[in-house]
């Protein structure tokens, strides 16, 4: 994959993508160790011994796999302290999203001195969100393994690339209160020539990531857009809003009636959303922000 080489997408400005260029070099997201275990794990049949074996070549992706296998979300019981054991726990499925989420890290690190408080901020929205849509996952019974969280890990994507890239202009149009504006997508385009979620697709696009989460990256402000990805795209909404009422620290008590990602999922088939999400919003409000935040002093 050269990615080095990548042009615009019709929705991204060639010169947002040539300073994103000459900030972060090479624009391939995943080092040569997570493509291989990544690919290697595309095979349903593929030897978790030797996976592991792959994994292990990159320190971090092996922290990152240990760090998850051992979270609040994921431990069954004792700690694991070998990878093959960590990913047996994690079954395949979810192994392949942790490999692909560890990446995100290394790019929001490309961000200077100066807006390491936006690299905490978006770091810790992306934990809740992908926290959160874990747990929406598991209480609609959806079926996801792992492509949850993933999708709720990299929805911003797009807001990484324009902190990196312009950082100046990124200040002027995001200041990271979690506010977010119905038209917020319409004003990123006016500022910057195009939002942070055609900025994220093309990124993940040019990264060769699975459409599933491309698509979830490209609609998660409009999720009825998401084709055979809405449940998906939807859940990662629905996660994106709660983590945002979390950030905004406002005083306010969550209302879970405005949380229009979850009507999209009942409208889409899954039965008692709604009422399920109502009943337990206030738990995962008490309870996903501490996993969160044990995940990321890890």
């Amino acid at each position: 994959m050269d990615c080095g080489s990548s042009s615009a997408s019709p929705g991204v400005p060639d010169d947002l993508i040539q300073r994103l260029q000459r900030k972060v070099g090479n624009l391939q997201m995943l080092p040569a160790v997570a493509m291989q275990a990544l690919e290697y794990a595309k095979d349903p049949d593929c030897d978790l011994k030797r996976l592991s074996s792959v994994i292990e070549r990159d320190l971090k992706l092996t922290t990152f796999i240990l760090r998850m296998a051992n979270s609040a979300l994921f431990s069954t019981g004792a700690p694991v302290a070998s990878l093959h054991q960590a990913v047996a726990r994690l079954g395949l499925r979810h192994c392949r999203a942790f490999i692909l989420t560890s990446s995100l890290d290394s790019l929001q690190k490309k961000l200077t001195a100066e807006l390491q408080s936006v690299r905490l901020l978006l770091w810790r929205h992306s934990f809740l969100t992908g926290i959160f849509a874990v747990q929406i996952n598991r209480l609609l019974e959806l079926g996801f393994e792992g492509e949850d969280f993933t999708a709720g890990l990299m929805h911003d994507l797009g807001r990484t690339l324009f902190a990196v890239a312009v950082p100046e202009q990124f200040r002027m149009i995001d200041p990271l209160d979690f506010n977010e504006p119905a038209d917020i997508e319409t004003r990123e385009r006016a500022a910057i020539g195009t939002s942070h979620a055609e900025f994220g697709e093309w990124f993940a696009t040019i990264n060769e990531l699975p459409e599933p989460l491309v698509i979830a990256i490209r609609h998660h402000h409009n999720p009825e857009a998401a084709g055979p990805y809405l449940r998906l795209t939807a859940v990662t909404a629905a996660a994106d809003h709660m983590a945002n009422h979390v950030q905004r620290d406002d005083g306010h008590r969550y209302q879970p009636a405005s949380n229009s990602a979850v009507s999209v999922l009942e409208t889409s088939g899954v039965a008692s959303a709604t009422k399920r999400f109502t009943a337990s919003s206030n738990d995962f409000l008490q309870e996903c922000p501490a996993i969160a935040e044990a995940l990321m002093r890890a």
